[in-house]
């Protein structure tokens, strides 16, 4: 078991971020991509008991997923809607036929499926969900989503930076080519660490304790942690969060799973 998961032991941590970071990281982020109701909703640092548990060391693969779908019979948000999300020309544009078979409608899609263990992509909250589920029933277990706290402590141990440490101006566009050659050389390793792609978590976007309100929170957005190979570095830190609908998919969307200890 050991080997394929992170141990999280049992007891009180420490998540979020002090007030004063997000006001010293907006300082130069103003002009930046970044939203600072992101930030905010990190807010306040404080303390969360957390009962022991592992987290997997990788990313659900393309081939777990199509077991679980062949098993199953199970069709993603994007099969029944017909139509996924991808980035092209520098803007989010609707494609049809887009799904977690052909996660980019391009000819990246050559290059995705030439990888051995490529992580599943156009995952919504809802198919990650469907896949615990699944699996739950598979291994007799009860496997889950991480909760957010819970893959915050994860992101911790894996050495993921905190805002306050990468808060920057950051111009660099991305390509594409540049996210293909970031999953090439994630999955050779034992472990994908949090940053490749945006990783969904198990509740819903609500307000932590003491923190400023906010009119998105509530059981409405499902919460999605790391960023992406894609993304700003600060949306790459351990407290980010990203709020989406559960049915919200994109080629830089998937999950790994949480195992309660026994």
């Amino acid at each position: 078991m050991q080997k394929n998961y992170t141990v999280i032991p049992g007891r009180e941590y420490t998540i979020g971020l002090d007030r004063g970071i997000v006001e010293s990281a907006w300082g130069v982020l103003r002009q930046s991509p970044i939203r600072k109701e992101f930030l905010l909703a990190s807010c306040p640092r404080h303390s969360a008991d957390i009962a022991p548990l592992y987290i997997s060391k990788r990313l659900v693969s393309r081939a777990e997923f199509a077991e679980f779908a062949s098993d199953s019979g199970y069709h993603t948000d994007a099969e029944r809607d017909g139509w996924g999300w991808v980035w092209q020309e520098g803007r989010w544009q609707k494609r049809n036929d887009t799904n977690w078979m052909n996660p980019f409608c391009s000819s990246a899609d050559m290059v995705y499926h030439s990888m051995a263990d490529a992580p599943v992509m156009q995952a919504s909250w809802n198919d990650a969900a469907a896949y615990c589920q699944w699996l739950s029933m598979k291994s007799g277990r009860v496997i889950r989503l991480p909760h957010e706290q819970e893959w915050e402590v994860f992101a911790v141990a894996c050495g993921v930076p905190g805002v306050g440490d990468v808060a920057r101006d950051d111009p660099h566009a991305r390509a594409m080519k540049d996210f293909l050659s970031a999953i090439q050389d994630a999955v050779r390793g034992e472990i994908i660490l949090p940053g490749l792609l945006w990783e969904w978590t198990e509740g819903w976007y609500e307000q932590y304790p003491g923190g400023p309100d906010n009119r998105d929170y509530g059981q409405v957005y499902k919460v999605l942690r790391g960023g992406s190979a894609m993304s700003h570095p600060v949306q790459r830190t351990r407290e980010y969060r990203l709020r989406k609908c559960p049915s919200a998919r994109s080629p830089f969307y998937g999950f790994r799973i949480a195992v309660p200890h026994a």
